[in-house]
């Protein structure tokens, strides 16, 4: 029973068993493709997708966090909760140990847009010449100083939300480290 739970991954959390069959959904289809078709590029894009994912995968399944999951799972003697029950995930939430829905959302942007233009249009200029470089780099800046300057306004909301959630249930006050106005990710509020 516990080896059929082993080969399964039946003991693991849903992204670890996800990453591992994808990584023998890759070994195989890649073995396949050898036997049929005799070419070699092919085969091996599929076993390293397949190695790739496997990768993820015994990583997902060596944190520490998926010990708690497979603890639980041997003590109950269960695999998960009963399908359909809980958050409809088919899990009921039980196995998701790298489920985090604190903090904030980031705002929309269009900065990681730019930033991957920016990086196609200049990765043209391995066969065009330095001109799309030059075009590249000008969404690439704009979209990288976007990007950062969001996540550093959005780290700074953070702080800001946690300082009145402590205050709120009555911690006392806590404060963040000030820094100096004007200097680089300095805060941005009253």
């Amino acid at each position: 029973m516990t080896l059929r739970r082993t080969l399964t991954a039946a003991d693991q959390p849903q992204e670890a068993r996800f990453f591992l069959f994808l990584s023998a959904f890759g070994f195989v289809v890649g073995v396949i493709y050898w036997f049929v078709a005799y070419e070699s590029a092919g085969t091996v894009l599929l076993v390293g997708f397949g190695a790739a994912t496997g990768l993820i995968g015994s990583r997902l399944a060596a944190d520490p966090a998926a010990r708690v999951v497979r603890e639980r799972a041997r003590a109950t003697g269960a695999e998960t909760i009963p399908r359909g029950e809980g958050t409809g995930t088919g899990t009921g939430g039980v196995d998701r140990p790298f489920l985090d829905e604190t903090g904030r959302l980031p705002d929309e942007t269009m900065a990681p847009f730019a930033v991957g233009l920016g990086v196609a249009i200049a990765g043209t200029g391995l066969i065009f010449g330095p001109a799309p470089v030059i075009v590249g780099l000008l969404p690439l800046a704009w979209g990288a100083w976007g990007w950062l300057s969001g996540a550093r306004a959005e780290l700074d909301a953070q702080e800001l939300d946690d300082i009145v959630v402590a205050e709120r249930l009555n911690a006392g006050p806590v404060t963040a480290p000030r820094r100096k106005r004007g200097a680089p990710g300095a805060a941005k509020f009253p």
